[in-house]
């Protein structure tokens, strides 16, 4: 049984008679009751509406959908991008180079499209948990982040690595370029963590093969920035990596999706945390 669905299910059981509720659980195999028991409680009611697909279809990047629409026919698009909210279905229909429809479509049908593209992207089979019924963690806050929010962190996450590389570089050309190509409020970033330990180290970012150019060394320090957050999120309920990783565009989700169920340490997931919520209260210019 899936976790989220062994949530849902401890949750309507405690909701019924302890009689009743043991004679359910009896139907379930000995592993799931067991699974049952050592999962957390929801911290509010259980609340049927909030497990509709329609806010979690509008909290995916629109990229994710561009697979799935382009093995439909462009009317059946138009009916797909009228199910969705006006930014991404422009977004989309740009993609798509198509036109939006000028047709309204019922509540039904737009239930019915929302709902075929959510399962094309978690399966027909399984559901995600609502935000508000995810497990606590320190990391919720990111869920309220948009795309462009979300990919500052992982920028502002990757001038960890850009600092210890810099240690390491003696050339005072490259040093330049490289700062020539900084903002001033990532310099300013830069300078403030270069006094401080940092208790993740990657290794060397590869600057050797650098370019030179300013879009390889973005590349270069991004890919750090995505490793960060990954470690951060492993561990971390499975609906709750989902939901990260479709509010980024699929080209960086699904990097983050995977990196995220790599191996890491709690310690370096605790540090990166920690980072993380620095970089989230810090006010943005």
């Amino acid at each position: 049984m899936k976790k989220s669905s062994a949530m849902v299910l401890k949750a309507f059981l405690s909701q019924c008679e302890p009689e009743k509720k043991r004679a359910l659980e009896r139907f379930l195999p000995e592993t799931e009751r067991t699974l049952l028991e050592q999962l957390p409680v929801f911290s509010k009611p259980i609340v049927p509406e909030a497990f509709t697909h329609h806010k979690a279809v509008e909290r995916v990047h629109w990229s994710w959908f561009l697979p799935t629409l382009k093995t439909y026919t462009e009317e059946e698009q138009k009916l797909f991008l009228s199910s969705l909210p006006s930014s991404n279905a422009k977004n989309l229909a740009k993609a798509l180079e198509t036109q939006l429809s000028s047709s309204e479509i019922t509540p039904v049908a737009k239930s019915y499209l929302r709902q075929i593209l959510l399962h094309s992207l978690i399966g027909a089979q399984n559901r995600l948990l609502p935000v508000d019924y995810l497990p606590p963690t320190p990391l919720k806050p990111l869920l309220e982040l948009s795309k462009k929010e979300l990919t500052r962190v992982i920028d502002f996450l990757s001038l960890y690595d850009l600092s210890a590389e810099l240690r390491q570089i003696v050339e005072t050309k490259i040093l330049k370029k490289i700062y020539s190509f900084l903002s001033e409020e990532e310099k300013k970033f830069l300078k403030t963590i270069s006094s401080s330990k940092d208790p993740f180290v990657l290794g060397r970012i590869g600057i050797d093969r650098w370019d030179g150019s300013e879009e390889s060394l973005r590349h270069l320090i991004h890919r750090r920035g995505l490793v960060r957050l990954s470690t951060a999120l492993s561990g971390q309920h499975p609906d709750f990596i989902w939901y990260i990783c479709h509010q980024l565009d699929i080209g960086r989700g699904t990097i983050l999706f995977k990196l995220s169920h790599g191996p890491t340490s709690q310690g370096a997931s605790d540090a990166i945390t920690r980072q993380i919520m620095e970089l989230i209260q810090e006010p943005q210019k």
